[in-house]
């Protein structure tokens, strides 16, 4: 399979996966309203999935080392699919916990192998254009998804919503073929990748800072626009289309960025990306009309898709060649983080007023901004000098 195809293979696959998880992600808050749980219990069934995504994927190297990185993604659309089918029939409170946590585990086996080996598949003149491609499957998982979902619920039922997810991950298990069956050489021991991560290449978890920033952003704006709008007069269609609208926008970007990518890198658009995408978050409580709310989503949603391109390509040149995994489970770990924590501090601050959840990620961009601008340097693939760091910091490792 050539570099280009295998390219476009993953990125259908990371398509796959984004749609089942985005199918039941409006429709989980309903089912378990449905169920009379109290929403203490309904935000903590929802929030443990990330919590155990950001378990899963910090510990995901030690499972590729073992098994090897195809085993795991297969691993991870067979579970998610069984875990999908048997949540309408889980009945009691820690069952619902329980289920929600395995999904978020085995799901989370799949995102730092699907990254790592897009950045292997690409050399690094072309991993931007490569990620961009990738990230372009991403944006039509993110659009088709929750419109899937909330036909199916409509038009039939709450449940089979999540059985169409389920057969969705189950038919994605051959897609597992496109990733290779390379065993990652960590000797199944995180603590010390990660140890050499933050020694050798701090660029790294400086990016895995930058994602959580990100989307510390994009959570809040996803968790407290729709209240903001219904207390408009916005209704429920029109507040889809505002998400819609966002999601085609996000889509062009990448699109743009993609097409562009031989003479434009990603990376010139971080500095102004951050700033727009937390200005235009901060003005939402301001904004008086769905117009307004619709141009300015769509308008973030074209130059915040610079983001996760740039971010993913800093990590896939930063990283050692032996450490990918390791690398692109505390990318995605972060951005986990960043979805947990963003709702968590902005339903605190709403408390005082809705207004000041989404004033929260004016300091958020800031921070990121001023983390760019302080280590701001070209971004280059330096994997062959720390080799030597690889070997010594986590090959003689012993397994634990």
């Amino acid at each position: 399979m050539s570099p280009a195809l295998r390219i476009h293979a993953l990125g259908a696959a990371a398509g796959t996966a984004i749609t089942s998880i985005l199918m039941v992600a409006p429709v989980l808050p309903l089912d378990l309203d449905r169920r009379g749980l109290p929403s203490a219990h309904v935000g903590g069934v929802v929030g443990i999935m990330s919590l155990a995504l950001v378990v899963s994927e910090l510990l995901a190297v030690t499972a590729t080392a073992r098994i090897g990185r195809r085993a795991a993604a297969a691993v991870a659309f067979a579970g998610s699919a069984v875990m999908l089918a048997a949540f309408p029939h889980v009945s009691s409170l820690g069952g619902l916990y329980i289920n929600r946590a395995v999904f978020g585990a085995v799901r989370g086996l799949l995102w730092p192998v699907m990254f790592a080996e897009v950045a292997d598949a690409a050399p690094p003149e072309r991993r931007s254009g490569a990620f961009a491609t990738f990230w372009l499957y991403f944006g039509v998982g993110q659009l088709i998804g929750p419109a899937l979902g909330g036909w199916l619920a409509d038009r039939i039922s709450l449940a089979v919503t999540f059985y169409g997810a389920a057969a969705l991950s189950l038919l994605a298990v051959p897609t597992a073929l496109a990733v290779r069956p390379h065993r990652d050489a960590a000797s199944g021991n995180p603590l010390a990748a990660f140890r050499v991560l933050f020694r050798g290449s701090p660029a790294v978890p400086r990016t895995w800072m930058l994602t959580c920033c990100n989307v510390m952003v994009f959570s809040v704006y996803a968790t407290f626009l729709p209240l903001y709008a219904a207390s408009r007069g916005v209704g429920a269609g029109a507040i889809g289309l505002i998400f819609t609208g966002g999601a085609l926008a996000f889509i062009a970007g990448q699109d743009l960025l993609r097409r562009s990518a031989h003479r434009l890198s990603a990376e010139r658009f971080l500095v102004p990306a951050f700033i727009v995408r937390g200005l235009g978050v901060a003005v939402t409580p301001f904004l008086p009309s769905f117009g307004a709310l619709l141009a300015v989503n769509a308008g973030t949603g074209v130059l915040g898709a610079a983001i996760p391109i740039a971010l993913s390509t800093r990590i896939a040149n930063q990283a050692p060649q032996g450490l990918l995994v390791a690398a692109m489970g505390g990318f995605n770990a972060s951005a986990d983080l960043g979805f947990f924590l963003g709702p968590v501090v902005g339903g605190v601050l709403a408390a005082a007023g809705l207004r000041w959840a989404f004033l929260m990620v004016l300091p958020v961009a800031a921070a990121a901004v001023v983390l760019l601008r302080l280590n701001h340097q070209p971004v280059g693939d330096h994997r062959g000098k720390e080799q030597r760091e690889i070997r010594h910091g986590v090959a003689e490792q012993p397994d634990r």
